[in-house]
């Protein structure tokens, strides 16, 4: 038997056409590239064709909805869940972008490293500062320490001026060259920053004023003060501490709860997890006695800064949890008594720990303020401190960040002494003549086991 060497020839060229033909591109319904399963072997795709990125749905840019649609947010909320209390006007104001929080972040594009601008918001034009130092990153001069360099914030003051903290590993004679050329630029050419820190991380990581993962963080001063000015509050907080990214809300928030709860002279106030207890130092004056309450050392610092430079002098910080034990052991101490209003801002999606609405109700305060941005942890909030005898009031809707998509709510419950919780409607409504179980015991039979019976008229009863 004789083969055709031709046959046999375009056989096998067309085997190597299949073999090299690029795959398929396959896509999602919302026409987003699938990314490689495990099966598919990518050693049947060419090395350097092109490259395979996942997409998730955080990647996709999400439209940030308007100030209408959160308001609808809000009410079909409060409608749903069934939410008692009244929904007061939103607190807000226009943002600047002096008054801001910028990053420059660096970010890997392939094998090429980049430096881009982070706002606030998607709208927000970057101030001239921060452009003037992108653009100084881009010198040849520079090329090392920008290798090295991991990102740039811009904490606003309030003044238009801004605490710059620089993330950066030093690990060379060339990049600690970089980063001082770098700090003689800042001081010759650039009056708008008051002050710059060099800091590290530990587990290396990016630093964030707002996150909540345990590092290890070491500030040093290139030049200017550890502690930068709270807008014009005459208030300070360490460079290091948590604000919002856009202050121009933050601001009037003090005079905001002063309006919502009309303080007594006589009253305490206690903030807890109060960051540089910029809303308690605001109010120290009209109450008798401020106090705060942070974990973190940055809060610590600034908390006691701002006490020591307080008129009223009576501000007093503590370091630790709130928790149930701190409650019940702070206000088991006579001379902790008094008519207290707590300011609760948790952070994120937390809820308060286990326990915690007990140990409250257990302090007898006058006010309860608790504010979030998660309306689940809102729902939980408001049943359990139903349940401990404090009713709903009011709800304040703020907006800190506009322009971000996320709104914060300032919850104010006050102690039911009309009993109204106690009033159930679906309880008053039962009749009153219900016949209830009868206990019947037959030592004999059941062995003191009780056996609950109920009387049975007979039928010629019911007849009469």
């Amino acid at each position: 038997m004789f083969l055709d060497l031709s046959k046999v020839l375009c056989i096998i060229l067309d085997k190597q056409d299949t073999m090299y033909k690029p795959q398929k591109k396959t896509f999602n319904r919302d026409n987003t590239r699938k990314p490689f399963s495990r099966n598919e072997g990518r050693r049947s795709v060419p090395q350097g064709r092109f490259e395979v990125k996942a997409t998730t749905a955080e990647s996709i840019p999400q439209a940030v909805p308007a100030l209408e649609d959160l308001k609808q947010q809000l009410t079909a909320w409060v409608a749903n869940e069934k939410i008692p209390g009244k929904i007061q006007a939103w607190f807000t104001a226009d943002a600047s972008p002096e008054n801001s929080d910028w990053r420059i972040i660096k970010t890997i594009r392939g094998e090429h490293e980049h430096l881009s601008i982070e706002s606030p918001t998607k709208e927000m034009s970057a101030p001239d500062i921060v452009a003037r130092v992108l653009e100084q990153l881009k010198k040849d001069h520079l090329h090392i320490f920008k290798k090295a360099l991991r990102q740039i914030w811009f904490r606003a003051i309030g003044d238009g001026r801004f605490a710059m903290l620089v993330q950066v590993n030093l690990k060379g004679r060339n990049s600690a060259h970089g980063y001082k050329t770098f700090i003689d630029f800042l001081e010759r050419n650039c009056p708008e920053i008051a002050s710059c820190h060099h800091i590290q991380c530990t587990p290396d990581g990016l630093f964030d004023p707002a996150g909540t993962i345990s590092m290890k963080v070491e500030a040093r001063a290139a030049f200017g003060s550890d502690f930068m000015p709270i807008g014009n509050s005459g208030l300070l907080m360490h460079v290091m501490d948590w604000s919002p990214r856009i202050k121009d809300v933050w601001y009037g928030l003090p005079k905001r709860i002063e309006t919502a709860i009309h303080p007594n002279r006589e009253d305490c106030f206690f903030e807890f997890y109060s960051g540089s207890s910029f809303v308690s130092a605001s109010l120290a004056g009209l109450f008798k006695r401020v106090d705060s309450l942070d974990c973190r050392e940055f809060a610590m610092l600034s908390s006691k800064a701002n006490a020591r430079n307080a008129v009223s002098e009576n501000m007093k910080f503590h370091r630790g949890h709130a928790d149930a034990e701190f409650f019940n052991k702070f206000f088991n101490k006579a001379e902790n008594e008094g008519r207290w209003t707590f300011y609760l801002n948790l952070p994120g999606e937390e809820t308060l720990a286990s326990g915690v609405e007990l140990a409250i109700a257990q302090a007898r305060p006058e006010r309860i303020l608790i504010q979030t941005r998660s309306l689940e942890t809102a729902s939980k909030e408001i049943k359990r401190l139903r349940n401990e005898g404090y009713m709903l009031r009011k709800m304040i809707p703020l907006y800190l960040e506009p322009g971000s998509g996320h709104f914060e709510v300032l919850y104010l419950f006050v102690p039911d002494r009309a009993g109204i919780l106690g009033q159930n409607p679906a309880t008053r409504a039962r009749s009153r003549n219900v016949q209830r179980p009868k206990e019947r015991v037959f030592e004999q039979k059941t062995a003191n086991k009780p056996v609950f019976m109920q009387d049975v008229p007979t039928f010629k009863q019911r007849k009469g």
